[in-house]
């Protein structure tokens, strides 16, 4: 008797650490079923879940062929013994199931059963499951002992099953996480994409309005052009809502998208610009990672435009040796120190695209006056 108590109390130990070590929940009910047929001695064993009305919303077994179980068919639903028991809050064990009074009998292809014993699984105060073992090995019934055992291993399913649970509630939190990394990413494009492309038409209907009296076709040109613009916005809202490039990326490809921010530059702010732009290095950023530099350079051009005060930009891209796409965009205004200067979202923004691309952007100071911006990206080989 002592040896068999002290297997039982080792296997009780080994069943907690292996329960406590599985968090997927119907492995873990499987799990459960599995031990308590062990420990206990049972032919059989199964975990039944309740759902609502009290029925089982989840029924495990254990010890049943794979064969036989779709022999059997439908799993059980509650009622009958199992019915009985789950309106009960205690233990039941029986010699003979069939001579209770509840008991409906099996399907057809269900293997004999005649001892029994249920045990309450309990989580939290309240009645989770059910635990089933039947047919003692080398007894006619379950003992008062197997009961003890049985309502152990509960136990510790209870804990283990609520730990599952919680487990269950942070991942849901979590799709919460997703939902405000997705916020935080299109506040991101529409101050990166979208707001600027306002204050570009805004910058180019201020510029119509100087004009408006000496020269109305050419104000009549702009301001078209300033709705052609905001007809873009539209579509690029669409986009970054759905996760995708802007339109003139899409449209246009890279290259051309760049020289479009450029004209506007141009147009608009009343800089010149010059550019030598290398259609073989800007095909080799990702389309992933295009959508990104697009926003990094609008944001620095944008930046130009309403703090630098510069009458000139030159914008240069290539592929060096080791792979790398190297981008310089510089102008002759006033410079900044961005250790030091108030920063605002654009200038985070364009450092957090650079680094979820794998790059990262340089901010120098150009002589004789002016502000150099390097954007560097690792591409590989394509």
């Amino acid at each position: 008797m002592a040896d068999r108590a002290q297997r039982q109390a080792a296997g009780l130990v080994e069943a907690g650490l292996a329960l406590a070590s599985e968090h997927d929940l119907d492995a873990l009910l499987q799990r459960i079923a599995d031990l308590a047929r062990e420990l206990v001695g049972a032919q059989y064993a199964a975990v039944g879940v309740i759902g609502e009305k009290t029925l089982l919303r989840r029924f495990v077994h254990s010890g049943i062929d794979v064969t036989t179980a779709h022999e059997i068919g439908d799993l059980p639903q509650g009622r009958g013994l199992l019915g009985a028991l789950l309106e009960g809050g205690r233990p039941m064990r029986l010699r003979e199931i069939s001579e209770h009074h509840a008991s409906y009998g099996f399907p057809p292809h269900h293997p004999p059963m005649h001892s029994f014993l249920g045990v309450p699984i309990v989580v939290r105060e309240k009645v989770y499951g059910r635990l089933y073992l039947t047919e003692k090995r080398g007894d006619s019934q379950f003992s008062k002992d197997d009961e003890r055992l049985a309502l152990t291993l509960a136990a510790q399913a209870g804990v283990a099953i609520q730990n599952a649970n919680l487990l269950e509630e942070i991942k849901a939190r979590s799709e919460d996480l997703a939902v405000l990394e997705e916020r935080d990413r299109i506040s991101k494009e529409l101050h990166d994409g979208v707001i600027q492309s306002i204050y570009s038409v805004g910058l180019a209907l201020q510029g119509a309005m100087t004009i408006v009296e000496r020269d109305p076709k050419e104000t009549m040109k702009r301001m078209d052009e300033a709705i052609g613009t905001l007809d873009n916005v539209v579509r690029d809202v669409r986009s970054y809502i759905f996760g995708l490039q802007p339109k003139s990326v899409e449209e246009y490809g890279l290259k051309r998208a760049i020289e479009e921010l450029l004209k506007d530059l141009e147009v608009n702010a009343l800089v010149e610009v010059t550019e030598e732009l290398s259609e073989a290095a800007l095909q080799k950023v990702s389309s992933d990672a295009s959508g990104d530099l697009i926003q990094i350079v609008r944001e620095i051009l944008s930046n130009i435009a309403r703090h630098a005060h510069a009458s000139e930009v030159h914008i240069a891209c290539v592929m060096r040796e080791d792979e790398t796409f190297v981008m310089k965009i510089e102008d002759n205004g006033r410079h900044f120190d961005p250790r030091t200067v108030a920063r605002g979202d654009g200038l985070n923004n364009i450092q957090g695209r650079a680094r979820r691309i794998g790059g990262a952007i340089a901010i120098s100071a150009r002589s004789p006056k002016g502000t150099m911006h390097t954007i560097s990206l690792p591409t590989g080989s394509r």
